[in-house]
Parts: structure tokens; C-alpha cells; sequence
């Protein structure tokens, strides 16, 4: 007789367990040779600047463990993602090989970043001067960081703890809440610190910040529906 396959767990799947362990050697790794260039950026964040300063900073080496951090942020995102749409479409995952839609789920929020740092650096070029628009890209990717690390723990529950679906879901919504509420709170520093621009900050940081999820989010339910009627 031939036997029942058992079902496709990610804890079981070598890649997956390769790329959680890259994650874990970056994060390692900023955190032994970055940790001043870390310990520096979160104290500017609450301390507000008119504009940076040369001494803030371990000279060539914050953008390289920014950036890395930054990607491992992008891989935990589609995974959470991807744990997300395990549970709500069970079709999908039925049809189409996990690899594709993790390494989709991964690229789509890569390029939900990309999005957003090239219309910061385009609206902000437009109506502020290049120091507050400096210190706003900084602390947009401080916050892409931090939500990194607080990623990270939930990701490593979900994939070989089988965390249940609705706490992963409020512990996502919490830290997506959370990085919300210190972009909006960054943007009223740096950019609105009167209550006259009130409406330019709501317009602001709505259009540039809340209406690019929506559309990844829409997005990703297309893409999903293209992947179903293709396999």
C-alpha cells in the first residue's frame, strides 16, 4: 500500500532552515561588530536633531549593517506573509510550490522598500531641505531595523513552534502598529512640528506611508489569484 505523504512543514525544508540561519548569523554578527553604530542610531532617534552630526557615526560601516539588517527585515516580512496566507488560503498552497510563493511574498515586500525610499527621497527633495530629508531616510530604516528584530523571535515560533495563527496574527499587528506609530511620531519632529501643518502631515504620511501597504496588500491578492489560475 502506498503511504499517506505527510504535509509540507517549513521546519522540514533545508532552505528554509539555511536562510532562517543566515538571518541569525547577520543579526549576530551586527550586534558584535555594530553594536556602538546600533546603540547610536536608536539614542538620535529619540534625541531630535536639526541636522546630523559628523560624530554620530562609525565612519563606513553603518550603511553596510544597516543594509543587511534591512534585508533580513525583508525575508522575515515574507515569511510572516507567507504564514499568514498559509492559513487563510489553503488552496494556494495546495497548487503552487512554497518555494515560489515565499521567494514572491519576499520580493514583493523588497519592493514595497524600494518604493517608499525612492518617493521619500522624491517628495522630500521637493518640499524640505536635504538635512531633514536625510534625517528622515535614517530613521525610516532605523525602524525597518528594529521591526527586524522583533520579527525575528515571532518567525522562529511560527516555523518550529507551530505558534497559533491568531497569536501570530496580533503579535504581527502589534509590531506593524508599533513601527507605525514611530514613523508618524518621526514625521511630526522632523518634518510638522507646529500644529498648523497638521494637515500636511496627515496628507503627508498617509499618501507616503499607509496607501503603499494597502496596495502591496491588494497587490499580494492579485498575484495570488494570477498564481492560482497559472498552476
Amino acid at each position: 500500500m502506498k503511504g499517506e505523504d505527510l504535509p509540507y512543514l517549513l521546519r522540514s525544508d533545508h532552505v528554509i532552515s539555511c536562510i532562517l540561519l543566515i538571518c541569525f548569523v547577520l543579526f549576530s554578527l551586527a550586534l558584535r561588530n555594530g553594536k556602538k553604530v546600533l546603540y547610536q542610531h536608536m539614542k538620535n532617534f529619540f534625541h531630535h536633531k536639526k541636522r546630523p552630526s559628523l560624530f554620530d557615526y562609525v565612519p563606513n560601516s553603518d550603511s553596510r549593517y544597516v543594509l543587511a539588517l534591512v534585508t533580513v527585515t525583508c525575508i522575515l516580512s515574507g515569511f510572516c506573509l507567507y504564514d499568514y496566507f498559509s492559513d487563510e488560503n489553503k488552496m494556494l498552497f495546495q497548487l503552487i510550490p512554497h518555494s515560489i510563493l515565499l521567494s514572491v511574498y519576499i520580493g514583493a515586500f523588497a519592493l514595497l522598500i524600494l518604493y517608499k525610499w525612492g518617493a521619500y527621497n522624491f517628495v522630500n527633495w521637493i518640499f524640505f531641505d536635504k538635512e531633514r530629508q536625510k534625517l528622515w531616510m535614517i530613521a525610516f530604516f532605523d525602524i525597518l531595523v528594529g521591526a527586524g528584530f522583533l520579527l525575528f523571535p515571532l518567525v522562529l515560533l511560527a516555523v518550529y513552534f507551530d505558534l497559533n495563527a491568531e497569536t501570530a496574527k496580533i503579535l504581527i499587528f502589534i509590531i506593524l502598529g508599533i513601527t507605525k506609530i514611530m514613523l508618524f511620531y518621526k514625521c511630526i519632529r522632523n518634518f510638522f512640528p507646529h500644529i498648523h501643518g497638521s494637515f500636511h502631515l496627515i496628507l503627508y504620511f498617509c499618501a507616503l506611508e499607509i496607501v503603499p501597504d494597502l496596495f502591496l496588500w491588494k497587490g499580494i491578492g492579485f498575484i495570488n489569484n494570477v498564481l492560482i489560475l497559472k498552476f
